[in-house]
């Protein structure tokens, strides 16, 4: 095959015409041209004749054989060398903005999670405590005062105060504010003294016992 017998001969090539005498053939310059046309093999003057080389070893003899060519060929290499060091430098210098920009995307993700546990934790909190309605106290209120009442009927508002805040989840001044508001909507039911460390204050006086009337 003229493809392999070409090759043979390395970057010192093989005369055209000895090729020609060993394949006379009359397709012998057609198979050349197909070659030639499939980047095969490289067809190039050499002193007075015409030499084929394959494609690999072509480049060989030419930087062996022309100076000029070598100088060129050196010149572009290193250019090349120079780009793909520049090329690693900026994917590693984009890599490296690429795994910041991430970082400061969790941390946006993280902060943004805080936001909406908090919004969700304050809904929780508004909607328990909006599920408490003053009839739903009152329920409790009275039965603790029953419960309580001394034999006139008095009972400090405290001891009352620590059994709601326990069973309704209740807080200090909530359980204040709910007692305010049941003297208020039912004055003729219930009647509050003055007395004790804590309580319902009028007046500037800290009422502290309460009873049903």
């Amino acid at each position: 095959m003229i493809y392999d017998d070409i090759n043979s001969f390395g970057s010192a090539g093989v005369k055209k015409s000895e090729l020609k005498k060993k394949y006379p053939e009359e397709n012998f310059e057609d198979k050349l041209n197909e070659l030639t046309s499939q980047d095969k093999i490289c067809i190039s003057k050499k002193g007075t004749y015409i030499y084929c080389w394959g494609k690999e070893f072509y480049l060989d003899y030419l930087l062996v054989s022309d100076i000029k060519f070598k100088y060129l060929y050196d010149s572009i290499i290193g250019i090349q060398r120079k780009l793909n060091n520049y090329s690693d430098s900026i994917f590693k210098y984009v890599e490296k903005i690429d795994c910041e920009l991430t970082e400061v995307k969790n941390s946006f993700n993280r902060i943004e999670d805080k936001i909406s546990n908090t919004k969700i934790d304050s809904n929780s909190v508004e909607y328990d405590n909006n599920q408490i309605s003053v009839d739903t106290f009152k329920e409790h209120f009275d039965k603790a005062i029953v419960t309580r009442s001394t034999s006139i009927g008095w009972v400090e508002l405290s001891s009352v105060k620590d059994e709601l805040c326990e069973t309704l989840d209740l807080s200090n001044n909530e359980f204040y504010n709910f007692v305010s508001e049941l003297i208020e909507l039912y004055p003729e039911k219930y009647e509050l003294s003055s007395g004790g460390y804590e309580g319902v204050v009028l007046r500037g006086i800290i009422h502290g016992f309460v009873r049903c009337i």
